[in-house]
């Protein structure tokens, strides 16, 4: 799947964006891949990112338009189509389009209640959907309750990862701020997403795929599996529907202590929360060793503040054998990582090279892969003069239903935003509730052993979580 039969095209408009066409990324390209197994979702409307914030201040609706119309003419993804009609999905740059704002007026909603109601408007939202193909890729919904407003915007997630709804609601606050003082929009140029998707079918980044897919083929050949083994098979009529959710948080001392311990193992913080992951994978599983999707941002550092769909992967097969301690493991899980990061390739490329792998991605009934997420929180807009400010909304789940990143049967995402919170989202015709939910206790009672008692071995470290549930 390269999609090398897509001719890129040039600009046909002055903007130097209007009319490029390209390949999908390979980050599309993995989702391209799940639409083959699912019947397409991921290019239907309802595919879609979203996210909420509160704004205290008073919000002016007419400069609220311009601030969402500047951002759709700066990042060229969020009026970016995704062309499925003409042979293989690529991607073409239309002209900018107003972005639909739909306002509405809650002024009588009590202040207990406006969660709830912030939450609704989205839940309508995300049924509404934001279809691929049509521009802009972004919709604004605005809730007006008299002392504060809630804004919420929804993209389709082929334009659109977690950090871009970080960089949208940044870069639409910080426009309206300049568009309220009559200055003009943000011009200074940045990597367009299609232009990522050029580069992703370089030469270079070719040469530097097949000098480290060699390593992924030593690897991860002869892996059997990727995954636990779930409670039920998967359904024969396929993967959709909601995913439940199980979300749990992990206090400040907790993380603080996590941190401390990381730093005195010469390791980061996120080693310290899969080697943790991966003792409780293996705990369900009573294997050595677990294979574990760890998906990443995908972005280099000068890619921050495109809007864009980057997530990329890398399969970890992490060692957990019951004589070796707990810091043992930790060093392994350690070693794996840097060695993932230097032989990085796209996760598609790896599921082209390795049918094994793909088999346990898409085809596998039983077996299922259990990715792990760390999302990283990027800095707000802050600006003294601001007459409105943002803070990021946390909805009631049985409200608002749960999509992954991804159209997957299970997915652990970590966000540490305002508190440090723990999504596992899974499917219910797959995975029952008690099994998710002691899997997140023995997460956290492996994380407290990795810290307190690094020394003793993986069998006891499992005899004492079995103790304490």
């Amino acid at each position: 799947m390269t999609g090398s039969d897509v001719v890129a095209a040039p600009p046909t408009e002055h903007d130097g964006l209007t009319g490029v066409q390209a390949p999908l990324s390979y980050a599309q390209q993995l989702l391209a891949a799940f639409a083959v197994h699912d019947g397409g979702s991921v290019f239907g409307p309802n595919f879609v990112n979203w996210c909420a914030h509160w704004l205290t201040g008073p919000v002016d609706v007419d400069v609220l338009r311009q601030a969402l119309d500047d951002v759709v003419r700066r990042q060229g993804a969020l009026r970016t189509v995704v062309v499925r009609k003409e042979g293989f999905p690529f991607q073409r740059v239309r002209p900018p389009a107003p972005v639909p704002l739909t306002v509405l007026d809650r002024h009588g909603t009590a202040p207990d209640d406006r969660d709830a109601e912030v939450a609704r408007i989205t839940a309508r939202a995300l049924a509404n959907g934001q279809p691929c193909d049509r521009v802009p890729l972004l919709a604004a919904y605005l809730a007006r309750f008299g002392d504060a407003s809630a804004l919420v915007l929804v993209i389709h997630r082929t334009a659109a990862d977690g950090w871009t709804m970080q960089v949208a609601i940044r870069d639409v606050m910080a426009g309206y701020e300049r568009r309220l003082r009559g200055e003009p929009p943000d011009r200074t140029p940045l990597p367009q997403y299609v232009e990522c998707a050029l580069a992703d079918g370089s030469a270079e980044r070719e040469k530097q795929i097949r000098s480290a897919l060699p390593y992924w083929q030593r690897t991860l050949g002869d892996l059997p599996a990727v995954g636990v083994p779930a409670d039920r098979p998967r359904p024969v009529d396929g993967t959709g529907g909601v995913r439940a959710l199980h979300t749990f948080e992990l206090s400040d001392r907790t993380v603080q202590d996590v941190r401390r311990a990381a730093r005195a193992a010469r390791t980061s913080f996120f080693t310290m929360l899969l080697t943790a992951y991966a003792l409780s994978l293996t705990g369900r599983t009573g294997g050595s060793e677990i294979a574990i999707p760890v998906l990443g941002a995908g972005r280099s550092r000068q890619q921050w503040d495109t809007v864009g769909f980057f997530v990329n992967g890398h399969v970890l097969r992490l060692g957990v054998p019951a004589e070796q301690t707990l810091a043992t493991v930790l060093a392994r899980v350690h070693r794996a990582g840097i060695a993932a990061q230097t032989n990085d390739v796209p996760l598609i490329r790896v599921l082209e090279a390795l049918p094994n792998i793909a088999a346990s991605a898409f085809d596998s009934s039983t077996v299922v892969p259990t990715p792990i997420q760390l999302c990283q929180p990027i800095p707000d807009f802050t600006d003294d003069r601001a007459t409105v400010r943002y803070q990021r909304m946390k909805l009631p789940p049985e409200v608002v239903a749960e999509q992954p990143v991804m159209p997957v049967d299970f997915l652990w995402v970590m966000e540490p935003y305002t508190s440090f919170v723990v999504r596992v989202m899974y499917n219910p015709r797959m995975f029952d509730e008690a099994s998710v939910v002691r899997l997140a206790d023995d997460f956290q009672r492996a994380l407290w052993l990795l810290v307190t008692a690094p020394r003793i071995n993986v069998r006891s470290a499992r005899a004492a979580m079995e103790v304490a549930r």
